[in-house]
């Protein structure tokens, strides 16, 4: 994912190519922080409501210099956000613990479980659209420089959500002349299957 985002900034010269190739960065982006919002069903939504010190995936839409009318209706959607996941994260945590019980138990009926377990992969499916279709109204209250700028910062918050679940994986490019030297190591040493 990095890459498109990386490769849609350099690709295309003029100027709506480019921001076709911004816009489906911002959007593979999203609907993967989306996916990461909708997920973590044991918060409210942490990267909405920041309320705990390190959230996994927050973008902070007061850095983007929004006016007051876009303000204001940032405000509207995450009030829109609040009431709407808040009707469906408790039927999640609900199911969640029901399945839970149900695996424990050793009488528990194979169709209950697999009733449960469809019903919370339902629900966490309709909460991540309701985080996707919530985060394009707020990028469609954005001009273009505010966009740009939000595909940086939701690049960044993937970057360290990616971090977080994956801590020490290689995510840098190595240098091309590290490359070359260990390719010409290759050549030197070749690696045979037959050994």
């Amino acid at each position: 994912m990095k890459s498109s985002v990386n490769s849609t900034n350099q690709a295309g010269t003029g100027s709506g190519s480019c921001s076709k190739g911004i816009s489906k960065g911002v959007v593979s982006a999203a609907l993967s922080l989306a996916a990461g919002m909708a997920m973590d069903v044991s918060q409210s939504n942490p990267c909405l409501a920041q309320e705990s010190a390190n959230p996994p995936c927050c973008i902070d839409w007061n850095k983007l210099t929004l006016s007051p009318a876009q303000s204001s209706q940032i405000k509207q959607l995450d009030q829109q956000w609040y009431r709407e996941s808040g009707e469906i994260i408790p039927l999640i945590k609900d199911d969640q613990s029901k399945l839970q019980r149900a695996l424990a138990d050793h009488n528990a009926d194979p169709v209950q479980v697999m009733t449960l377990q469809q019903s919370v992969a339902r629900r966490k499916e309709q909460l991540n659209s309701i985080a996707m279709q919530n985060f394009l109204a707020k990028k469609k209250v954005l001009d273009e420089g505010q966009k740009k700028q939000l595909e940086d910062m939701v690049h960044i918050a993937v970057q360290n959500r990616k971090n977080q679940l994956y801590p020490g994986s290689q995510t840098e490019v190595m240098p091309d002349k590290i490359q070359s030297l260990m390719q010409r190591v290759r050549d030197i040493w070749p690696v045979n299957s037959d050994h």
